[in-house]
């Protein structure tokens, strides 16, 4: 609200007969008063419109005075001197100065004596060490004399203790204010404001651990990384195996997570991997926080569907680096590797004398044999590799590039020193991201805690996983109700079918289904560690007939009604499904396990978790990705893996990771080894 001094307005107070004579009396008054005298500059009159009134202010207007220069108004009143009286008796009393009448004056009379109060109250009246004032969120510290002349410059108006009575005209916009600072925008809360998380190596693992073996000195090992998270962690998993067999320092390049790069031929993955970067796009940065409001550039488009990562901000890579040593990738250009190795320039061909590449046309190419020994078939791979061989022939050659390291069984790891490292190298790929792990321990206790739930993980939702739903949920479904919860082929038929009855989408979908794939039993290098499949069972679940039985958060609600049917209540126990449909309690391919387990749950249904909130806030420190969309399939899995008898999706390696190892080692087992 705007403010005015009271008086910038007249107050209409007489009957119209009264304003016709006072205005009479005041013509008269001013005829016979002698002109006053013209102000000197040095202390000059106010402006019209000092006061915030207008043209139309002045104006002479029936029953009301015009004021003299620097005095307040005031109103001839029956029985009282008019003006020119007044002003002779103020000359007769010479001992009170004409200048306290002017109004300026008095304001900043006013003035000054607010600001010595506000003063003697913040400081005991100690005015050098006067307190400064805050003002508007700007703080001022003005000298006593410029807070003198700025109260004599500024207009009355700035005073806002008070509310001007209401005009009979829209009064004037008041005087221009001193220009003031813009004030800041307030912080977002601490609830929705991003969370910038450096995802770059850890300081200590910028450079390689110093090995006792001198033969990793110097000599380094590079492969060309392609498709998805867990294609690339196989990659990494074999080329770790690979450059500890070749005693190599092994190059490592980050994690892409989004855009997946597929694999092509290595001279043309090695173009798509030198383009995958985001350098010289920074400008993009600002159309995703929303500082620029201008239509985002075409080269934008996708920025913030993929980023890429440090492997240690995802996993713990410290037991690894005991047995290979690492370094780092900044870019994946064949000029990085020049420059960082002190490479010697390559010929006309592109070939440098310093390197040696082993170049694949598709991607089952190759195969590598740890020993001469081993005379198991290639199967689905082209060619054969001994690795002793190849140790010898690259000896002389700095850098070693192979293509994809991509495959379960591309290395066939017969040796006892080379499958102890190849074990090394899965276990350190269990997620080891901390706020993942904190939600991923809350949900899991809301669940029941450890091995008190039953855990799916289910893939649904796209390619080869779409079309083979029906025939793929059949068989986890027997898998689950048979072998994991060891009831009777005939009960789990009966629920299979009462699903299916009153579900008629899920039959018309399942008996459409025409996939007669199978998974192909390949044989490992070694036979498995006793550990990973003899072991100590978990404690039975409890029998579950109403909601006190159950092991489940209060804060959890099931479904539907518990069974009570005797034989139907193995199914009161909870389930968590790991998914990646859309909707998984709407989808058909899912329906039997909604329907036999009233306790069924999934992600979205701990989405208002605080812990969950917080990682839905994580973005790139670099590139402002937000990370949540490329973490929730890793959180999903977690959940799962610490349940009992987790089931996943065949031909699925996301399915085969969270068995075969998160699984294992949540439950203190040793992993299941394959390839």
């Amino acid at each position: 609200m705007e403010h005015h001094p009271p008086h910038s307005t007249t107050l209409d107070i007489f009957p119209e007969p009264h304003r016709r004579q006072s205005s009479a009396s005041s013509s008269a008054a001013r005829t016979s008063d002698p002109p006053r005298s013209r102000p000197s500059p040095s202390r000059s009159a106010p402006s019209s419109n000092s006061f915030g009134s207008s043209s139309s202010d002045r104006r002479e207007e029936p029953g009301k005075r015009q004021r003299g220069r620097g005095s307040l108004p005031f109103y001839s009143i029956p029985g009282q001197p008019d003006a020119a009286g007044r002003r002779r008796a103020g000359q007769a009393r010479g001992w009170v100065p004409s200048r306290l009448r002017g109004g300026r004056l008095r304001w900043l009379v006013l003035l000054l004596l607010v600001a010595l109060i506000l003063l003697w109250r913040s400081r005991d009246g100690d005015v050098e060490g006067a307190t400064p004032l805050i003002v508007d969120d700007i703080e001022t510290v003005p000298p006593l004399e410029e807070a003198i002349s700025a109260a004599e410059e500024a207009p009355p108006s700035k005073v806002e203790w008070f509310e001007a009575p209401a005009a009979p005209q829209p009064p004037p916009p008041p005087p221009k204010a001193r220009p003031q600072p813009a004030r800041p925008p307030s912080p977002p809360t601490s609830n929705t404001q991003p969370i910038d998380v450096d995802v770059s190596p850890h300081a200590s693992a910028t450079h390689p651990l110093s090995i006792a073996d001198p033969t990793f000195a110097d000599r380094y090992l590079a492969y060309s990384p392609h498709s998805g998270y867990h294609n690339q962690r196989i990659s990494l998993e074999n080329a770790l195996t690979l450059a500890f067999l070749l005693k190599r320092t092994l190059l490592l390049p980050p994690v892409w997570l989004g855009h997946a790069i597929p694999y092509i031929s290595f001279d043309k993955l090695q173009r798509r991997l030198e383009m995958a970067s985001k350098e010289g796009l920074e400008h993009c940065i600002e159309f995703g926080e929303g500082s620029n409001e201008d239509p985002i550039p075409r080269e934008c488009d996708g920025f913030w569907d993929w980023t890429t990562v440090d492997w240690s901000w995802l996993v713990d890579l410290s037991e690894t680096e005991k047995l290979v040593p690492l370094k780092r990738r900044a870019n994946l250009s064949m000029d990085w590797l020049h420059d960082e190795l002190g490479l010697r320039k390559p010929d006309k061909r592109g070939e440098s004398p310093d390197v040696w590449r082993l170049k694949d046309d598709t991607m089952y190419q190759y195969r590598f044999y740890d020993s001469e020994d081993d005379q198991e078939p290639l199967d689905k791979w082209g060619n054969r590799i001994d690795v002793d061989k190849m140790r010898d022939e690259t000896n002389s050659f700095k850098l070693v590039h192979v293509g994809s390291m991509f495959g379960t069984n591309r290395l066939r790891v017969t040796r006892d020193d080379s499958f102890d490292a190849r074990s090394t190298f899965r276990k350190s790929m269990v997620f080891r991201t901390e706020v993942v792990d904190e939600v991923t321990e809350q949900v899991r206790d809301m669940l029941g805690g450890k091995g008190n739930y039953y855990g799916l993980h289910l893939r649904v939702g796209d390619g080869v996983f779409q079309q083979n739903a029906p025939h793929n949920m059949r068989g986890v479904w027997d898998k689950l109700c048979e072998d994991k919860m060891g009831l009777d082929v005939e009960l789990c038929e009966e629920v299979r079918r009462t699903s299916e009855t009153s579900r008629p989408a899920r039959r018309s979908l399942e008996g459409s289904s025409t996939s007669n794939s199978t998974i192909a039993r390949r044989a490992n290098s070694r036979p498995q560690r006793a550990g990973a499949y003899k072991h100590a069972p978990l404690q039975p679940l409890p029998t579950v007939r109403s909601p006190s039985d159950s092991l489940l958060s209060t804060e959890l609600a099931c479904r539907s009604s518990l069974h009570t049917d005797e034989r139907l209540l193995p199914f009161n126990a909870p389930l968590f499904i790991a998914t990646d449909s859309k909707l998984p309690h709407a989808d058909p391919n899912l329906a039997v396990f909604f329907d036999a387990f009233p306790c069924t749950f999934v992600l979205s249904d701990f989405s208002s978790l605080p812990s969950i909130g917080k990682l839905n806030r994580l973005r790139n420190k670099d590139d402002k990705t937000p990370l949540a969309q490329f973490l929730y399939p890793q959180l999903d899995a977690q959940i799962a893996a610490w349940g009992r008898g987790l089931v996943g999706t065949p031909q699925s390696t996301y399915s085969r990771f969270a068995i075969d190892v998160l699984h294992q080692v949540y439950h203190g087992w040793d992993i299941v080894e394959r390839g």
